[in-house]
């Protein structure tokens, strides 16, 4: 029997509403300006050049050991390649708030998220957020932006529990977090490996969220009234 049903954040809630380059390029503006701001005179070019190098550097770590690397550890990496070296806490706190601006700005809700979370809530299950994050208090303050905060039961992020999906130990926080067996869960995710191999390796249910044909696999969509039919098929039919 189905009791909870857990969801990854980005690209399945929340998505960009631009592309990977425009992303990066407006985050490295609001650093800018923000090191501008504190005295600093880095030009844009040099900034987002730092600003790749770090994000290239921890995602090595992330994608070779899935242990998460938190924001403020980026951003310490990315100060050194500029060779910024006094890292005062009113640094830290704007380049923080300048590196995660685009959430905010650039981002939009997925569509038919809000009348799921409504669907699933009613249905009577229990929902958890189960993402490869490096920062929370963003997550969560988007999160109440777009209205979606009060629909979760529980909320496991990697920069808080360390571990990164696929590895089970984030999917098993997620299940004592709700007191369920995996058998009593489903993950619904975009990305493959992370989010439907982590899940099904530790006994959940799993629906792929994508328009991605070229690997076969039962349970997946690219819209949520699909994506809820699923759901109720689980319940209904433990065994599928």
């Amino acid at each position: 029997m189905i009791k909870a049903v857990f969801v990854d954040f980005w690209k399945t809630l929340i998505a960009p509403r631009v592309n990977e380059d425009e992303y990066f390029a407006f985050r490295a503006k609001c650093l800018a300006e923000a090191l501008r701001a504190l005295g600093y005179t880095f030009d844009f070019d040099r900034v987002l050049s730092a600003h790749k190098s770090s994000r290239r550097i921890c995602d090595v770590v992330r994608e070779s050991s899935f242990i998460e690397v938190p924001l403020d550890l980026e951003l310490r990496v990315f100060l050194s390649i500029l060779e910024v070296y006094d890292r005062n806490q009113n640094l830290m706190v704007s380049l923080r708030r300048a590196y995660m601006r685009p959430l905010f700005d650039l981002t939009s809700m997925i569509d038919g998220v809000l009348s799921f979370l409504e669907n699933v809530k009613g249905m009577g299950f229990m929902v958890g957020l189960i993402s490869n994050v490096y920062t929370d208090l963003e997550v969560f303050d988007v999160l109440k932006m777009y209205g979606l905060y009060d629909f979760f039961d529980s909320m496991v992020l990697s920069c808080i529990v360390g571990f990164r999906k696929p590895r089970s130990e984030i999917f098993k926080f997620a299940l004592n977090s709700l007191s369920i067996y995996p058998s009593e869960a489903v993950m619904i995710g975009d990305d493959y490996n992370a989010d439907i191999i982590g899940a099904l390796n530790v006994g959940m249910k799993a629906i792929w969220f994508t328009s991605d044909h070229s690997v076969e696999y039962p349970f997946k969509a690219d819209n949520f009234n699909s994506i809820l039919k699923i759901i109720v098929n689980f319940s209904r039919n433990p065994s599928s």
